[in-house]
């Protein structure tokens, strides 16, 4: 398989079990690979001291780490404080999960507020919620030595009786106020859906990057789709890794294209970029 200068690492999201998702990432020849604990069968709750074992063993034999993509229902910004706690409590067994699966990091989302007209002032009051909660996340989740990674969902401003949390460009400057070692993975798909703002968050955010999520929409929806699929200009992502010489894991997250056609397209793309060396 081809092998893109700027990646760290390459993971892949198969939306299958954590066993399953092993073997399909060996398979395509990644280093990391999603566990998905938005599948029932790989929420903290259906791990055993044995099964994470034999996983992580598994994983080692076969030299790949997982990402345990946590759970993005969470609701970690609701209004009511009783639930808070318990998604708070929810996400703590998230960070022991990691730790047990010995994973590269933990992914967590800002989840969904229900509001029917949500307004900035609502937008702004749910996310200043969240961030409350995900400081104590992410202190206590280095104290067990797991790095947490904060994604982008979709930005969905109209026509919906919920809002997604942490999806504009300014909420990245909010998470790095309120945690300015805070690190994050940029799903460029999500930051195309009624925006277009992948380009501008990778640019403004680079050094607090970790990894980037890849996959390509329509615009209107998150559609994972092949990365020449779509409007999302994947040469214009490119165009900003290079001139900003960052480094990072690579997430394929398109669920009609390999992990081995993702790379041939990027490497097609950054080799035939004006004044490319490879």
């Amino acid at each position: 398989m081809q092998s893109l200068p700027f990646a760290t690492g390459v993971a892949v999201q198969r939306y299958l079990s954590a066993e399953e998702g092993l073997v399909a990432a060996q398979e395509e020849g990644c280093s990391h690979w999603y566990i998905d604990a938005s599948l029932m069968s790989d929420m903290p709750h259906n791990w055993s001291e044995d099964r994470s074992r034999t996983l992580v063993a598994a994983a080692a034999d076969r030299g790949l780490s997982p990402v345990l993509h946590g759970n993005f229902r969470a609701p970690l910004a609701s209004e009511i404080p009783e639930v808070r706690e318990a998604s708070l409590r929810y996400v703590r067994s998230e960070v022991d999960l990691a730790a047990r699966l010995e994973a590269t990091s933990l992914v967590v989302h800002g989840g969904a507020f229900v509001e029917p007209r949500p307004t900035k002032a609502h937008r702004d009051a749910a996310l200043e919620r969240f961030l409350t909660l995900l400081s104590e996340v992410v202190t206590e989740a280095a104290e067990k030595g797991v790095e947490v990674w904060l994604e982008n969902l979709s930005y969905y401003p109209k026509f919906r009786p919920f809002s997604y949390v942490f999806t504009r460009e300014t909420d990245f400057s909010a998470a790095l106020n309120a945690m300015p070692g805070l690190k994050f993975i940029l799903d460029v798909g999500h930051a195309n859906v009624n925006q277009a703002a992948g380009v501008p968050m990778f640019e403004k955010f680079s050094s607090s990057i970790a990894a980037l999520s890849l996959s390509n929409n329509g615009g209107d929806q998150d559609a994972h789709l092949a990365l020449d699929e779509g409007t999302l200009s994947l040469r214009e992502i490119t165009d900003a890794i290079r001139l900003r010489n960052w480094e990072g894991v690579i997430a394929f997250e398109t669920r009609n294209e390999s992990v081995e056609s993702g790379i041939a397209y990027l490497t097609k793309i950054w080799e035939s970029a004006p004044g490319a060396t490879a």
